[in-house]
This record gives structure tokens, sequence and C-alpha cells, in this order.
């Protein structure tokens, strides 16, 4: 007997240190979950607080608004937007997206300016260019067809000097034939003269060979002269159009 009572109360104690174990055990998760708790309700507690701030900041922006909106109702009607087809039936917001987007094509407008200013800038500049280059043609053309008409004149009056000296040329190559004077008054005729002292009847005629020749040759000396005056204008006149291009480009 004394044994199995012996045996009861080592079981007993050892029912007891393991109890004791659950006991401990269960106390630890139940402090831990208690801070658990403790934690969510101190996080529950600061929305609850936060939630209120919000409310109260909605109250007062509920207000606020609804004063808003008086005031907006007010302008729309002092500057005629409820009246305006344009704005009739939109609301502030849409009014306001309207005018973000005119801004927003005011902007690209005002680039767009930006933009045709700097070519015409550009296109002026290019047209003073021009213009300067113009003046400069004109001067160099006024001053060529100056050259050329000078140019023309010194040809019609070397021409003007060919044909006079062409008389004095011809004057030279033909001897002039000096007839003797008589001493006495008296008219001589045929009868008072013999046949040996008769000239014949074309003594004083120039020949036709060499007078053609002579012709001729105060022709060809003139295409000639002609000729060569031709080229030099043309000359010139490519010269002046050469630089003319030059200039141009």
């Amino acid at each position: 007997m004394a044994t199995s009572n012996g045996k009861s109360e080592k079981m007993s104690k050892f029912e007891m240190l393991k109890l004791l174990e659950t006991c401990r055990k269960e106390r630890d998760d139940a402090l831990q979950r208690e801070s658990v708790l403790r934690d969510k309700l101190r996080q529950n507690e600061s929305r609850v607080r936060s939630t209120e701030s919000l409310k109260q900041k909605l109250k007062t922006l509920t207000v606020d608004n609804k004063e808003l909106k008086k005031q907006v109702k007010t302008l729309r009607t002092e500057i005629g937007l409820e009246n305006s087809p344009g704005f009739h039936g939109k609301t502030t917001k849409d009014i306001i997206d309207d005018l973000h987007e005119k801004e927003q094509e005011c902007a690209a407008l005002l680039e767009k300016a930006g933009r045709l200013s700097q070519t015409v800038d550009d296109l002026t500049a290019k047209l003073s260019n021009a213009v300067t280059s113009k003046t400069l043609l004109e001067d160099q053309v006024q001053s060529l067809q100056q050259n050329l008409k000078d140019m023309t004149n010194n040809q019609r009056r070397l021409l003007k000097l060919w044909d006079d000296k062409k008389g004095q040329r011809e004057q030279l190559a033909f001897p002039a034939i000096v007839q003797k004077q008589f001493t006495h008054k008296a008219s001589q005729t045929d009868m008072s003269i013999s046949s040996s002292q008769k000239l014949p009847l074309n003594a004083f005629e120039t020949t036709k060979p060499f007078s053609r020749d002579g012709d001729k040759q105060t022709a060809l000396e003139k295409q000639h002269f002609s000729s060569v005056g031709n080229s030099y204008i043309q000359e010139r006149k490519a010269s002046v159009h050469g630089e003319t291009k030059g200039i141009q480009n």
C-alpha cells in the first residue's frame, strides 16, 4: 500500500509539473496575444483618430465647397456664362478643362508664331542680300552698257573715218592728168589738131578692171574691219554675260 501511495504521489507531482509547464506556455501565449492585440488596438485608435480628423476636414471642405459653388454660380451669372450657348449646361470642371485646352492651344500657337517670326527674319535677310546683289548687278549692267555704247560709237567713227579715207586712197591711186594751158586764147577745133595729137575718147575715164579691183579691195577691207569690230563686241557681251552669271551664282 505504501508503495502504491508513493507512486501516486510521484505521478501527481509529474502531472503537476506538466500541468505547470502547460500553464506557463498558455500564459506566455496569452501575453504575446495580448501584446499583439494591444498593438492592433493602438493602431485602430490611431486610425479612428485619423478618421475623425478626416471627417472633420471633409465636413469643413463640404461647407467650403458649398460656399464656393454659391460664389461660382454668382460669378457665372455675372459674366454671362449661364446664358452663353458655349457654356450652357457645362460644369465648372468642364469649363476649367476647356480653359486648359485653350491654354495649350495658345502655347502651341505662340511657338508656331515664334518659328514663323524666325522664318520671316531669315527671308528678310535673304531679301536684303538679293536687293544688294540686284543693285550691284544693275550698276555693272549700266557700266557695261555704257562701255558697249562707247565701243559702238567708236566703231561708227572708225567706219566714217574709213569711208573718208577711202576717197583719199582712190585719189592717191589715180594720179591726176594735168592739162597744158595754151598761151593763145583761140579755141582749138578738131580741124586745127592733127590726128596724131588727138587723145582717145576714153583717155580721162578710169579703166573698169582697175576700178572694180579697187572697189573690191575696199569692200573687203571694210568687211574685215566690221567683222573685227563685231567679234570684239561679241567677246565683250560674252564676258559681260559670264560676269553677270557668276555674280548671280
